[in-house]
């Protein structure tokens, strides 16, 4: 285990908490809760742990089913803060978009019908709702007892929003998606 491991290396190399601490640039505390088991170092720190008291992170780690634990918890979260800002990245540019094709509309009248900017904004509202729903489907699917209230807190700004988690907001979530479909279609078909 990882915390007998640390524990057995730096004594046998005569080093004080505090002095491995030192040496990590880390509380002595933290040393002290390595080595009960009370929590684990993130991965630059294991590998800095590693090369101060020479031990392979094989070494470290092996038949450690906790911190290995730990270890895909934090490759899950890196996972989603990656989605998270993709998700953003579209919000933004979707956002921007519409603002673009308002300004265009006002300022080119003559040019973009009436039709054009209604195709125009039922285009981006696609993305935007689609991109809303992931945002708060990933920030309250987990949550304890968001699964039974329909209106919840919103992930940003004030106000509530649909829980995408409850089995009517998932139908509210669609009917918006299919209404915002039709709109699209009706809008095409008809001159």
């Amino acid at each position: 285990m990882f915390a007998e491991a640390i524990k057995e290396r730096r004594k046998a190399l005569g080093l004080t908490q505090q002095e491995l601490a030192d040496r990590l640039f880390v509380s002595r505390q933290t040393v002290s809760n390595w080595e009960n088991g009370k929590n684990f170092p993130d991965i630059p720190t294991l590998i800095a742990i590693s090369d101060q008291v020479g031990l392979s992170l094989d070494q470290l780690l092996k038949g450690d089913a906790s911190y290995m634990e730990k270890i895909e918890e934090d490759y899950q979260l890196i996972e989603n803060k990656r989605k998270d800002r993709l998700i953003q990245l579209i919000v933004g540019a979707t956002q921007l978009a519409l603002i673009l094709l308002a300004a265009a509309s006002f300022f080119f009248r003559e040019i973009i019908s009436e039709r054009l900017f209604a195709l125009g904004i039922l285009i981006l509202c696609l993305p935007l709702v689609i991109s809303s729903y992931l945002i708060y489907y990933a920030s309250y699917s987990k949550k304890e007892n968001t699964s039974t209230a329909l209106f919840i807190p919103k992930a940003f700004g004030p106000g509530v929003t649909i829980n995408p988690s409850h089995p009517l907001g998932k139908l509210i979530w669609g009917a918006i998606v299919v209404g915002i479909l039709a709109l699209l279609v009706y809008t095409l078909v008809n001159h």
